[in-house]
């Protein structure tokens, strides 16, 4: 059998191959140029805030904080899934909540005013060199 030489490309298969290569070249540029930012961002204009006192900053600034932390309570915060402040759900439990916590207070209150040099410091008066 004679040998057989590869015939040349035809110019039909060469047109192909060269559509699908332009093709998938243009699906790569259309994909890459979809990730490019397409405007220029604008940029808000600075305002100008009046100049606030610093103490009247810290003054608004604790003043908020401590009523918020008072609404958590209040609101239910601390209501372990009751709905209903500090979970009590019955006014005996208030009377019995506030009797005690004041009958305490007022206990330490009297103990620790009759404390001798309660002024000074616990550690004032450790000495370093001494063992």
């Amino acid at each position: 059998s004679p040998s057989r030489r590869s015939s040349p490309p035809r110019k039909k298969e060469l047109t192909a191959k060269m559509m699908r290569k332009t093709f998938a070249f243009a699906t790569l540029l259309a994909a890459a140029s979809a990730l490019q930012l397409g405007f220029k961002p604008v940029v808000a204009p600075k305002l100008s805030m009046p100049k606030v006192p610093t103490p009247v900053v810290a003054a608004a600034t604790a003043a908020s904080t401590a009523m918020l932390n008072a609404q958590v309570a209040v609101a239910g915060g601390q209501s372990e899934g009751t709905g209903l402040t500090l979970g009590i759900d019955d006014g005996r439990e208030t009377i019995v909540l506030t009797v005690v916590f004041f009958g305490f207070f007022w206990l330490y209150y009297n103990w620790a005013k009759d404390q001798p040099d309660s002024n000074s410091d616990f550690f004032g008066e450790y000495d370093e060199r001494r063992l």
